[in-house]
């Protein structure tokens, strides 16, 4: 026998042994996860639909008042989104809206409203009223058209129609 036979064989070094790697590996990715989704939620903030849902709550019936009035004047609107151009431009139609020169019209998104804008229509020399919009980011939109006394709410989606018509809302049993 030679003296080689019963040398112990030299150790592996740490970085070849898989195990080591399954103990360094599954700590590691749970911290760069958690990096990521740390950094996503501070970007990406949603916020609030509405900041103050209890106070926009006592005043629903106020709203019903609204959207009342514009049924009871037999309101009619419909918005044409140009996107290209960035131009919203509406026809109003109905009783009581004889001198009415602008009006306000909000681009609501449903689930954040980061998103949302308000934008200020103004009765042009073609008779329609018209108004700026930033770039839509979504498709789907509440659409909210308004004055002091009432209100015309509806729902667009972008992908099937660049136009909408708003009508009242029936808010009681019996509409």
């Amino acid at each position: 026998m030679t003296m080689n036979q019963f040398d112990p064989k030299p150790p592996e070094p740490w970085y070849r042994v898989p195990f080591v790697w399954l103990l360094i590996g599954i700590p590691a990715t749970s911290v760069i996860l958690g990096v990521a989704l740390l950094i996503l939620a501070v970007q990406s903030d949603d916020g609030l639909v509405v900041d103050d849902y209890y106070q926009q709550g006592k005043h629903i019936n106020q709203t019903l008042a609204r959207d009342d009035k514009a049924r009871d004047y037999r309101l009619y609107a419909r918005l044409v989104f140009d996107r290209s151009t960035g131009v919203l431009s509406a026809d109003l139609s109905g009783e009581k809206i004889d001198g009415i020169e602008e009006l306000t019209c909000s681009l609501i998104h449903p689930t954040r409203s980061g998103y949302d804008q308000t934008l200020k229509l103004k009765r042009g020399p073609d008779g329609r009223l018209h108004g700026d919009f930033a770039p839509l980011r979504q498709e789907r939109w509440i659409v909210q058209l308004e004055t002091s006394d009432w209100r015309l709410v509806g729902n667009l989606n972008l992908d099937t129609s660049s136009t909408l018509e708003l009508l009242p809302h029936a808010s009681g049993p019996d509409s």
